[in-house]
């Protein structure tokens, strides 16, 4: 398969592809041992493990780089730890081999769990669907019980009164089970974050497209539920979580504030503006401490349109250098699939492309993006022209450019589309 690669007329944004490239791809554990899965790092560069959150975070940016293989085995390899005696709830983390990561695992009923983490793994798995079309995304019988017990069992087994959402004790022991991603939290324990909710939300819709809509019509129902009573008018803002004692806490709440948003939870209009002010005001203020915190930032920016925004905090990850290999893996994600704005759907052959260019880049182009078996080249002027390549694939495929209609192109084929979107000023 040919490489991945990225010109620009931004020599800053080469080099940056360059590096998080070759970053990620220097974490690939598949053959450095006998016994090993196929795999790649994902955790603390000191820890020999990966992880579920980043797992499920890094997969997009594998895909690109063409670890498929390794998303799977390791997306799987969850999914399957996920059982009865476990509550449903999927190991936190495994070395290379497949081994359980004694760390964060002292026994059925006494392993580090976050809430989000469980629906995280559903979305993301089916994303890699939307990416390849392979169907063992969907017929694995591993993922394939996952993907329903993380939405249904998971759910009916944790949601003490009723409503819908898994509760966590709120304790603040991680180990005990935690409702947010927010580690950096635990003086002020949450029993339901908003970014558990949000994931949810999003593992709901995912599902709504291959189970039917009841599913979409339980992510209706969930988020209208948040819109409605977790919003308060006087401060702008959604609540970040619930209280042991059944109170909102609306306080600024990193991962369980900007997840929410990420997924779609927040929905449009001026309240979801208000509460994207307050979470870019409060990253100024008190931002995380931990920079793998901020990869997810551009994409709730990006899915929002806050272009510039999502910029800001892409050029944050790419100027740390930083070794933790969430940061590369993202930062390759960021720049091609977020730049460009691919949201593929191979089983459908069909790709949709809406550029989310900033000022400082006036082109950008990708080379052998990989949606299902085509193989295409994409490139884009400012926000005004999209150029869409197909090298090779199984036959035609449908690529709609921004609000410029559906455009057909067949293997060997170029389309050239302007659209009359502005470029940024």
């Amino acid at each position: 398969m040919p490489e991945l690669t990225v010109t620009s007329d931004s020599a800053y944004v080469e080099n940056a592809f360059a590096w998080a490239r070759d970053q990620a791809l220097a974490w690939v554990t598949t053959d450095v041992a006998q016994g090993n899965l196929s795999s790649y790092w994902a955790g603390y560069p000191s820890r020999p493990m990966f992880y579920s959150r980043d797992v499920c975070h890094q997969a997009g940016g594998a895909h690109l780089l063409g670890l498929d293989a390794e998303n799977f085995a390791m997306l799987r390899h969850f999914a399957a730890s996920a059982t009865a005696v476990r509550k449903w709830y999927p190991v936190w983390a495994f070395h290379f081999d497949g081994a359980v990561a004694a760390l964060d695992y002292r026994g059925d009923d006494d392993f580090v769990r976050e809430i989000p983490a469980v629906f995280d793994l559903t979305w993301r798995a089916l994303e890699q669907y939307d990416w390849t079309g392979d169907r063992r995304w969907l017929d694995d019988p591993d993922l394939a019980a996952y993907y329903l017990r993380s939405v249904d069992d998971f759910v009916a087994l944790h949601d003490h009164d009723g409503d819908g959402v898994p509760e966590a004790p709120g304790t603040g022991d991680i180990f005990a089970g935690s409702a947010t991603y927010n580690e950096q939290d635990a003086d002020h324990p949450l029993i339901v974050a908003a970014d558990g909710i949000g994931l949810q939300y999003a593992a709901l819709t995912a599902l709504a497209k291959h189970h039917g809509p009841a599913y979409g019509e339980r992510a209706n129902k969930l988020q209208q539920e948040f819109l409605s009573t977790w919003w308060d008018a006087g401060q702008g803002r959604f609540a970040r979580g619930r209280t042991a004692d059944h109170g909102l806490d609306f306080g600024w709440g990193l991962e369980s504030s900007w997840i929410a948003p990420m997924t779609g939870l927040t929905g449009d209009g001026v309240r979801n503006e208000q509460f994207l002010d307050f979470v870019e005001q409060q990253l100024e203020l008190s931002p995380p401490k931990n920079i793998e915190a901020f990869s997810y930032l551009p994409e709730v920016f990006f899915r929002h349109g806050r272009d510039e925004s999502a910029w800001r905090w892409i050029r944050h990850l790419i100027d740390s250098r930083d070794d933790y290999p969430e940061v590369s893996f993202t930062v390759v994600h960021h720049l091609v699939a977020g730049l460009l704005g691919l949201r593929p759907d191979a089983a459908a052959a069909a790709l949709s492309i809406d550029s989310h260019l900033p000022a400082d880049i006036g082109r950008l182009t990708a080379d052998h993006v990989r949606v299902g078996d085509w193989d295409l080249r994409i490139a884009q002027e400012g926000r005004h022209t999209t150029e869409v390549t197909l090298h090779s694939g199984p036959g035609p495929l449908t690529v709609t450019v921004g609000s410029a209609g559906h455009h057909t192109i067949e293997p060997g084929g170029t389309v050239r589309v302007t659209t009359q979107t502005k470029d940024p000023s």
